[in-house]
């Protein structure tokens, strides 16, 4: 059964694995402590939801800083890179949800909200955020967020339980199988198959297939020791046609070359631009899914 991963140290960048009440519908939860200054964020098919604890983002424009963003936020899949400027010591609490997952919790369209993330208050107006918004902030304590969120989720979930709207969910294993295929044992149509993907997950089979190949080639590298000839074996293992086809991915999805982000091993990214690709151990185990 997996358990909560709980931060120790004096780390300021934790992924901790969810309650076993909610494995399986949020992948883990990420925390960011006092942080600040412009961050990328890689493309992710995981939705989230947000909620500062201190401090707030603002999303960089071409003509400069957009508004700042400091009350919960909710967010479908990322599926380019953003770049983002955190005010001095911002501090949040993000749940990860699953992919396929999302409307078990929200009633919300996803493709809507796609790389545009939203305030909860003006969205969903109708969900309950004051008094746990309150709470976060009235502590400075990790492990008590983690609880805070976990269990106001749980909530959603039992509100839900009686009225969930008929989702489609891609059974395990099946997503890279032929496309017909997967529509056939599902019983739908390819269209019906189609539409179902973009209402549960947010984008088209072809590029949830796409965002999942470099999720997998992502977290291989941040997990194996470099060493020459890791890049094509990765290119290999995760399907890619040879390696060239991979690093137009990820120069697609992280804006980044795939050597760029093998040089952060050595931690020097910790305070960058590039820090999202960097945790310590055993948070770093939960983001590549070794625990």
């Amino acid at each position: 059964m997996r358990g909560m991963i709980l931060p120790h140290g004096d780390a300021k960048r934790l992924a901790l694995l969810p309650p076993p009440s909610l494995a399986g519908i949020v992948r883990y939860f990420h925390i960011e402590c006092a942080s600040g200054g412009t961050v990328l964020i890689p493309a992710t098919p995981c939705p989230e939801i947000t909620f500062f604890i201190a401090g707030g983002s603002r999303l960089m424009l071409g003509t400069g800083l957009g508004p700042l963003l400091a009350r919960p936020m909710l967010g479908g899949p990322q599926t380019v890179p953003a770049l983002v400027h955190w005010e001095a010591g911002t501090t949040f609490i993000s749940a990860l949800i699953e992919p396929g997952q999302f409307g078990r919790l929200f009633d919300a369209d996803l493709v809507e909200l796609r790389n545009v993330p939203v305030l909860v208050e003006e969205y969903l107006p109708h969900l309950p955020i004051r008094e746990l918004e309150d709470g976060l902030r009235a502590s400075d304590d990790p492990h008590h967020w983690l609880t805070l969120l976990s269990d106001w989720l749980l909530s959603l979930l039992a509100r839900r339980a009686d009225r969930i709207r008929p989702a489609f969910e891609l059974p395990p294993g099946m997503l890279f199988q032929p496309t017909e295929d997967i529509a056939r044992r599902c019983g739908l149509s390819v269209r019906q198959l189609e539409r179902g993907m973009l209402a549960s997950y947010g984008q088209s089979l072809r590029d949830e297939r796409k965002m999942r190949r470099y999720v997998r080639a992502l977290s291989m590298m941040l997990s194996l020791p470099p060493r020459r000839g890791l890049l094509t074996r990765i290119a290999v293992d995760c399907g890619y046609h040879d390696q060239a086809h991979m690093i137009r991915d990820f120069i697609h999805f992280t804006g980044q070359r795939p050597g760029s982000l093998l040089a952060l091993e050595g931690g020097e990214e910790e305070g960058g631009l590039l820090r999202l690709f960097h945790y310590d151990d055993p948070h770093r185990q939960v983001v590549t899914g070794q625990i």
